[in-house]
């Protein structure tokens, strides 16, 4: 099965090479690697390309119009999303392509993840989400993968400035169970530690409460109301939201 790999950027240049180097170094590589970037004034997408990736500039359209673009120009079979942060072990891809091979009827699924820090409280984090995707409701730091043609019938990939991980485990629930492999990849815990973790999980639950209430109209909404033109430092702010 063809596997792509689609990670959106945005002034990633210092963390990014860790990613490409972790989607390089797999036991079964990509057939494509896709970075978007949202206008990065940094090296990013110099980075991109010096890894040998595949770059398109998407500004202005948040980090799921990134993702959707990078989607929209793949042609693979499987899509997986990676953020700029995460490191993958390197049986990841080979673990994804050999479930969906023995599991034809599943849409796609996540890896889970861990932070890259030994406090309690992200072992905690983990805990809950780990259960929470077990459950179909996975989140974009968990590596979300899918089956392109599938998730294609229940509207393709969400074209959304926040929260198209929430709307793709939505999807992806409405075309059969989503799979947890848990085979973790490693993620930062930078956004916590900047700006303190009971912020951060105050701020994920208004906006999941928001989506949950309103729909994925309420996306554009928010990111219009609150951020106006400043959509790059709104993404920048937002990027580690799960």
């Amino acid at each position: 099965m063809t596997l792509a790999v689609v990670v959106p950027a945005l002034h990633e240049a210092a963390i990014l090479p860790q990613t490409l180097e972790s989607i390089r170094n797999q036991s079964r590589p990509p057939d494509r690697l896709v970075v978007v970037d949202g206008g990065s004034a940094d090296e990013t997408v110099a980075v991109a390309e010096r890894s040998g990736a595949e770059v398109l500039v998407v500004p202005g359209r948040g980090r799921g119009g990134q993702i959707a673009t990078g989607v929209a120009n793949s042609r693979e079979e499987i899509i997986v999303v990676a953020h700029a942060d995460m490191v993958f072990p390197t049986a990841a891809f080979g673990t994804i392509r050999d479930f969906l091979t023995r599991h034809p009827g599943c849409p796609g699924g996540c890896l889970g993840h861990r932070f890259d820090s030994s406090k309690r409280i992200f072992r905690a984090i983990e805990w809950w989400d780990r259960r929470r995707a077990m459950r179909g409701h996975s989140y974009g730091d968990q590596a979300q993968f899918f089956r392109r043609e599938t998730l294609e019938r229940a509207g393709g990939f969400p074209d959304l400035p926040l929260m198209e991980d929430v709307e793709l485990a939505r999807r992806l629930r409405q075309l059969g169970r989503p799979a947890y492999l848990d085979v973790p990849v490693s993620v930062s815990a930078r956004r916590y530690k900047r700006l303190g973790w009971p912020r951060v999980m105050f701020a994920n639950w208004r906006l999941r409460r928001a989506y949950e209430q309103s729909g994925p109209e309420v996306c554009w909404s928010i990111f219009r109301r609150y951020y106006g033109n400043a959509g790059a430092r709104f993404c920048l702010e937002m990027r580690d939201l799960g």
